[in-house]
């Protein structure tokens, strides 16, 4: 009878476990954990598929510490706001951001194009100051005009 309820505890535990059923903040944690780490090969396992070649941040961001406030998600995406807490850069020791996950068939994942995007914005604004926002702007209007551009050529 204990190994018949052993049994039926392992069984619950290991599929109670699943990766699937994690939850958006615990992937986020753990991926900036990995990052902070530098642990990439482990952050890359907590990405999607789509952006694991881009899981390295660039090599001047060192995470001294993280903290993950407001989670908001629906169906199939997830924003966490996110501070990070930087070290050995003298004109900004913290940024605020949103981290983006997008849930797979292997459970919520780290989007890193859109993550990247997001934290490198909030720093250019940071040490930029109001310049930074007129780049956010002019960086839409030029994506705006690539996509036009790409939809004219592929047309002829």
């Amino acid at each position: 009878m204990t190994r018949f309820l052993l049994l039926i505890f392992l069984t619950f535990a290991f599929f109670g476990c699943s990766s699937k059923n994690i939850s958006p903040q615990t992937i986020s944690k753990d991926f900036w954990k990995a990052q902070k780490d530098n642990e990439i090969e482990k952050a890359k396992k907590l990405t999607v598929k789509e952006s694991t070649s881009k899981t390295t941040l660039y090599k001047k961001i060192k995470i001294k510490a993280v903290d993950l406030e407001k989670v908001k998600k629906d169906e199939k995406k997830a924003t966490i706001k996110t501070k990070l807490y930087l070290k050995g850069d003298k004109d900004i020791d913290e940024v605020i951001f949103l981290t983006v996950l997008d849930k797979t068939d292997k459970g919520w994942r780290v989007n890193m194009s859109e993550t990247k995007k997001n934290l490198y914005v909030e720093i250019g604004k940071q040490v930029t100051g109001d310049f930074g926002s007129l780049f956010e702007n002019f960086k839409d209007v030029f994506e705006d005009f690539i996509k036009d551009f790409k939809d004219i050529v592929e047309k002829k």
